[in-house]
């Protein structure tokens, strides 16, 4: 929108697009447009001047006679988090704890058909071409990467093919025969023969240069005022926008999105550039009905045969439209890109960009499934750390719904095979908050599997000191001083963590309460190293840690003890990884003396004797084959 709305670049004017919020001590506003449809909105703050304003791009826009204008906005506020308590109250569901929660499924229901709808996106796994071979792609490529997944048996969900299977950006049935001999439907059927959800990258609205359709349908291009072909960006060396209200490129779009769905038998359309259909105002329309216009002729041309990721597209016109949306710029093989975080590029391709958005907008959870774009894990070709890479992994992985990577697998290693495996299920958690605790670092609480979790992120390049961080719970080794408001289910509380297999020899942890013989908050200081990400879970029954999964526990399916009949039946979760993983047990004092059967999946495994020095816990361990 630079060519369009007026970035000031003076200290102390910001401006939102959508939505935006106000925070103080006491509660958070948050204020939601509900008129997108009629042009794009900004919400502009002065704090020089002590203002606030709404404007409204509605250049371009022309009312017929007895038409009116209407802007709707939702305003609505929760009280703020109370200092202190930070404990989250399933059942009050307490308001002061998750205000964004709280706030954007508010402001959801209002793009629900049906008022007292939830939306709960599908959460899927899987592989895109294009941050490997990019362009270049070729069949041979997706046919090794395909075979490569097969052969490791990762049951990941999506396998899309991407930019490079045309001769020409807009001519999509104009396969590039050089590279994909067998064609599109080939693929597509081997990739559902192989289980997996065949997906394809598509920019609709976009037209290159050297298209056929330049040639010989000029006349399907937008064009600017002095007749002249609107450039709709610089990729692939420029492109033009085709013209979605001209008869002829409609019903072209219909036999694409027709042949694609229909012929082929793809099932995840990548729909990218969408913006270019709204680059100027014209007939009467603003940028932003136009966009909104697109997106409606988008799910017209789909007609739910498909699921639908969204790129290259202002998020507002999404919501409640497409299952799935990125919310980040590009990732990359690479941190960052200095020069252009220096000239204040905010579109920039660099994993740690995205990862700040992607942080920020997981409230979106309730708009769309969220698509922070790809995680890279392998060796070759990338310039990310081991840190910097299980961070993307992690981060992707909880606030994502759909998590790609484009890795050749044939190029892992043990290591990196064994932290991709520890995915596997896909872990859905139930996000309550992502604060910030430092100028670029964050924490994240959520539930998984009826445990509470906290996950720390760094992405600064100096370490950060976290305080306090999991005083969440009070302890005590003698009842006699326990306040009367205390809880005893609160006592004796600890925090497991399973550390980056990439970077650490010992990979498991646990934080243990202080050993005072008075009621104390825990006061445990956490070094986080540059570019880190931590996960804790807390332990508030028998289950006391795991090595299966990224998120410990979550490769649990559900987990019954009997006292009576002394045994434990653990059952796992369908789509784990094939591999061998410890479960930790908490072991009680008549347990520690008679040590209690364990089946997993109603396969007895003996029970080892795993010894911790802290405050008499006592754990055993099992060894799941």
């Amino acid at each position: 929108d630079y060519d369009f709305f007026d970035y000031t670049g003076v200290p102390g004017e910001i401006h939102s697009n959508s939505y935006t919020y106000f925070r103080d001590d006491q509660e958070t506003i948050f204020i939601g447009s509900l008129s997108e449809d009629s042009g794009y909105t900004y919400f502009k703050a002065d704090y020089n001047k002590n203002y606030f304003r709404i404007y409204k791009d509605i250049e371009g826009l022309t009312l017929r006679n007895g038409e009116t204008l209407t802007l709707r906005f939702v305003v609505t506020r929760v009280p703020q988090m109370i200092e202190g308590d930070n404990d989250y109250d399933q059942e009050n569901d307490k308001n002061h704890y998750n205000s964004m929660n709280i706030l954007w499924k508010r402001y959801a229901t209002y793009f629900y058909n049906d008022p007292i709808q939830t939306y709960q996106p599908r959460h899927l796994t899987g592989w895109t071409s294009w941050y490997n071979y990019y362009e270049r792609v070729t069949e041979a490529d997706v046919m090794k990467s395909l075979t490569s997944f097969m052969d490791h048996k990762y049951p990941i969900d999506v396998f899309q093919i991407d930019d490079g299977y045309q001769r020409a950006i807009g001519d999509w049935l104009d396969i590039n025969h050089d590279k994909f001999p067998r064609g599109m439907h080939y693929l597509s059927q081997v990739i559902h023969e192989a289980g997996y959800i065949p997906g394809l990258w598509v920019a609709p609205f976009a037209v290159g240069f050297t298209s056929n359709i330049v040639k010989e349908h000029p006349d399907w291009l937008i064009k600017n005022k002095d007749g002249s072909h609107l450039v709709a960006g610089p990729n692939w060396g420029g492109f033009y926008a085709l013209d979605m209200y001209h008869p002829e490129a409609r019903d072209y779009l219909r036999q694409v999105f027709d042949t694609i769905l229909n012929d082929w038998n793809y099932r995840l359309l990548k729909l990218d550039f969408i913006f270019a259909a709204s680059i100027i105002p014209r007939l009467g329309k603003s940028r932003g009905q136009l966009l909104w216009e697109a997106c409606e002729f988008i799910e017209e041309l789909v007609d739910k045969r498909a699921m639908v990721l969204g790129s290259g597209v202002p998020l507002a016109a999404t919501w409640h439209r497409f299952e799935y949306n990125r919310v980040s710029s590009d990732a990359s093989p690479f941190w960052d890109h200095s020069l252009l975080r220096l000239a204040n590029v905010r579109e920039r391709v660099a994993t740690m960009n995205a990862l700040t958005s992607t942080l920020h907008r997981w409230p979106m959870k309730h708009m769309f499934g969220v698509d922070p774009d790809v995680f890279f894990l392998r060796s070759n070709d990338n310039k990310l750390s081991d840190e910097e890479c299980h961070s993307s992994c992690v981060l992707n992985s909880i606030v994502g719904h759909l998590t790609l990577m484009s890795d050749d697998l044939t190029q892992y290693d043990d290591h990196r095979h064994r932290l991709y495996a520890s995915t596997f299920p896909k872990v859905q958690p139930d996000i309550q908050r992502m604060i910030p605790i430092g100028p670029t670092a964050y924490r994240i609480d959520f539930h998984a599997n009826h445990r509470h979790y906290i996950t720390l992120t760094n992405l600064s390049p100096t370490p950060f000191k976290a305080e306090n961080l999991l005083r969440d719970i009070q302890y005590s080794s003698n009842n006699n001083n326990k306040n009367d408001d205390d809880d005893d289910d609160d006592k004796d509380i600890y925090y497991y963590e399973y550390k980056n297999i990439l970077t650490s020899s010992m990979t498991k942890a646990w934080l243990a309460p202080p050993k005072e013989k008075e009621w104390v908050r825990q006061n445990v200081t956490l070094i986080l190293k540059p570019h880190e990400t931590r996960t804790f879970v807390k332990l508030t029954d028998q289950f006391a840690g795991s090595t299966g999964h990224i998120v410990p526990g979550w490769e649990i399916e559900s987990w019954k003890t009997s006292f009576k009949d002394n045994t434990i039946h653990i059952d796992l979760r369908q789509g784990r990884m094939p591999q061998s993983f410890d479960i930790f047990i908490r072991l009680n004092h008549q347990q520690e003396i008679n040590k209690p059967t364990v089946f997993v999946n109603n396969q007895p495994i003996m029970i080892q004797e795993q010894s911790l020095e802290m405050n008499d816990l006592q754990i055993g361990k099992i060894t799941v084959p």
